[in-house]
């Protein structure tokens, strides 16, 4: 298993540079063609509704992306640790996640923010869809 993390300021204009970097890993991990414009979508929507939240908990913590290719297939996690900001308005950002990506899990941690691991499964990520 190869993990690639990345730490990414709070700030909008750095949603680029995590999709260009997911977008290099997923070709990488061999990932077909046809779903890298999806890994790229579902990765900026993550990064750019986590950099949102550390912004409204008044946070300068960094959002960690973690790109993980794993014997089963690839996954990435995006991690804010905007804790406490009441509800959360970013019900799009999650639908358009959930229908790029197969398998989506939402986990708050407590006192920590959240994490968004997204992932493709080998079985998944090697037929065309």
């Amino acid at each position: 298993m190869a993990v690639c993390t990345l730490a990414i300021p709070p700030d909008t204009e750095q949603v680029r540079v995590a999709r260009l970097v997911a977008t290099a890993a997923a070709r990488r991990t061999g990932l077909p063609e046809s779903w890298i414009d999806d890994v790229r979508l579902a990765v900026g929507e993550a990064v750019g509704r986590a950099v949102v939240r550390q912004q409204r908990a008044g946070t300068l913590s960094p959002v960690h992306v973690r790109l993980i290719d794993e014997d089963a297939g690839f996954a990435i996690e995006v991690a804010d640790t905007a804790a406490g900001i009441g509800a959360d308005d970013s019900t799009l950002a999650l639908d358009l996640i959930t229908g790029l990506v197969p398998s989506v899990h939402l986990v708050d941690q407590a006192g920590a923010g959240q994490v968004i691991r997204m992932e493709w499964s080998g079985d998944e990520a090697t037929q065309d869809r």
